[in-house]
């Protein structure tokens, strides 16, 4: 069984960082990846069949908290 993953923050770097160490794992897969909360919407609106999402809580346009809120209330399954 696959756990569908996104990763959410503002460092780049840090999100492929986390795809490198993930990448070990074959029961992750990664389905995208997105630079703040509003992106992660956008995102979420086309496909949200997702497990686990790996959120920054500190991020421009719309932080990790307000987008959790409004993930939670939309995708609940997430």
């Amino acid at each position: 069984m696959n756990i569908k993953l996104a990763i959410i923050d503002d460092n780049s770097f840090l999100i492929k960082a986390i795809q490198e160490k993930l990448s070990f794992f074959e029961d992750i897969v990664i389905k995208f990846t997105a630079l703040n909360g509003a992106e992660l919407l956008t995102k979420l609106d086309e496909n949200h069949n997702l497990d686990v999402l790996l959120m920054d809580i500190e991020m421009p346009v719309l932080n990790g908290i307000e987008a959790t809120a409004i993930v939670k209330q939309k995708y609940p399954h997430i």
